[in-house]
């Protein structure tokens, strides 16, 4: 694959069937979900590698401030009216959950926000990996310590109850550490050496893990990243799907509420799911044309 500054329409895709893959999850609520963790590998790599494509574009710089501060408006906004959402319709404790439960601060008004600050966090390392991964040796090295990095971060997943959302980061940050080194090694023609180390990883993660299903989902989200940033596909479609994905991912909780509340607590899981996931791309998709929702879907 060469090096290219023009927009991958599989990447829309990707992010489309990502954001379905966290519909399901949280349809589902399986301890052993791999759905949900597969979409969000897959998430975290390409965010992370379309991060360094920008700051490469821009000369090896990378404006953190404003791109933070534009993940600041949705999160603040989504949290204040999850917060309503949930002191409106719970009668117990948790309609205080703010101080009840001092590390909901960490993720806001619903835990699937919790993506949104992790962004706001991890996009410090895009800097330094365009500086310094400057040449094979150096990716070498800084695979090679992202390996070394991640074990505890797995050990910290699966063996301690930790409190949310400290296991979804410890999960998301070796697999955006790894998208940051994929964007390099692909300006070098060197992406085989990423692709061995996301193997590594999930070796790694599954060796830890006694083979739990979400180990495997970060060679899968890898391998999943490299077939739709191959894809050779065009489209206004297409690029309309990769737009729907952040709304669809902010606005599904609250929909799927709605969708358990007329069809009751024993629709399938899968049935829930898919209705949830079409109310929630028709919903942004008029959202969308109002400019303050615009905003922040």
């Amino acid at each position: 694959m060469t090096s290219s500054s023009a927009h991958r329409q599989g990447i829309d895709l990707a992010r489309f069937l990502a954001a379905f893959g966290v519909v399901v999850a949280h349809a589902e609520a399986s301890p052993h979900d791999w759905v949900g963790h597969l979409s969000l590998a897959m998430f975290a790599i390409l965010t992370a590698f379309l991060a360094v494509k920008s700051a490469e574009r821009a000369g090896g710089n990378y404006a953190f401030a404003p791109r933070a501060r534009r993940l600041i408006l949705p999160w603040v906004s989504w949290s204040l009216f999850y917060w309503a959402v949930e002191f409106v319709i719970s009668d117990g404790p948790n309609r205080f959950r703010p101080l009840i439960d001092p590390w909901s601060l960490l993720y806001g008004g619903f835990i699937h926000l919790w993506f949104l600050p992790f962004i706001g966090l991890a996009m410090v390392l895009v800097g330094p990996a365009v500086r310094f991964v400057t040449s094979p040796q150096r990716l070498g090295v800084a695979s090679a310590l992202l390996v070394a990095l991640s074990a505890p971060l797995f050990w910290l997943h699966e063996a301690l109850q930790l409190p949310a959302p400290l296991p979804q980061w410890a999960f998301t940050l070796p697999c955006y550490a790894l998208g940051l080194l994929l964007a390099k090694a692909y300006g070098m023609g060197r992406p085989i050496i990423t692709l061995i180390r996301g193997g590594a990883l999930c070796a790694m993660a599954v060796w830890m893990s006694q083979g739990a299903l979400w180990s495997y989902t970060i060679l899968a989200g890898l391998l999943a990243f490299e077939l739709f940033w191959r894809l050779p596909i065009q489209g206004a479609f297409v690029r309309h799907l990769g737009q729907m994905a952040f709304g669809i991912y902010l606005i599904h909780p609250f929909l799927m509420l709605v969708v358990y509340k007329f069809e009751g607590p024993n629709l399938p899981f899968m049935t829930g799911a898919v209705v949830d996931f079409l109310l929630s791309w028709a919903v942004v998709a008029v959202l969308r044309h109002i400019p303050l929702f615009a905003r922040i879907t």
